[in-house]
């Protein structure tokens, strides 16, 4: 009969035939201390000369080093150009160019300008199919039939009772079908905005 050996699992400290030796330890220590010298005496670059002061000490000057890359008439700032430079003159016909802006589109789609052509007769029509027909006339068709925006006629009139209701049923079938994890991230959201207004 075949006698099974079961071998326990021990900490590898347990095991010290397991562990390198002392000198092999004290070889790497050695050998990672000289490398970090080596690379450390590498990086050891003396500043460039233009970095260094210049003979007159009172004179007080910027240093502008740019990294090398590719030629641009940018790479000197104008203030620091002589005055005779013909990179001034170029510089001036790019940025003329790049100013020109004529031939091209508008970058919004749209002007936003306001409009306030609504009077108190308008208004008031609003309020009344409103609260009359509030499924019918939601926000976006009353901004569409009067040409304004849906936050002016959430600001103008409020929903009835009756579509405040179904919005409230329609919120509780769907927060039905939610699971554990989404209510409480829905939940510590809400607590994180109640925290917002005590800055805690």
């Amino acid at each position: 009969m075949a006698a099974f050996i079961t071998v326990s699992k021990r900490p590898i400290l347990g095991l010290p035939f397991l562990l390198p030796s002392c000198d092999s330890v004290s070889l790497e220590l050695r050998r990672s201390q000289s490398s970090y010298r080596r690379t450390k005496q590498r990086l050891r670059v003396k500043p460039d000369a233009s970095f260094g002061l210049s003979s007159d000490k009172t004179q007080d000057h910027i240093i502008y080093n740019p990294p090398s890359s590719s030629p641009s008439v940018y790479h000197t700032p104008t203030k620091f150009l002589p005055s005779d430079d013909i990179r001034r003159s170029l510089r001036t016909d790019t940025t003329a160019d790049h100013l020109n802006t004529e031939g091209l589109p508008s970058v919004l789609k749209s002007p936003l300008g306001k409009k306030y052509h609504l009077g108190p007769s308008d208004i008031t029509e609003i309020r009344k199919l409103r609260l009359g027909d509030p499924i019918t006339w939601s926000r976006s068709k009353l901004a569409k039939r009067f040409d304004c925006s849906p936050t002016f006629v959430a600001m103008v009139c409020e929903a009835g009772p009756q579509k405040k209701e179904i919005q409230k049923q329609v919120l509780e079938a769907v927060q039905s079908r939610w699971g554990a994890k989404r209510r409480m991230a829905r939940e510590d959201r809400k607590l994180r905005k109640e925290t917002w207004g005590r800055d805690e």
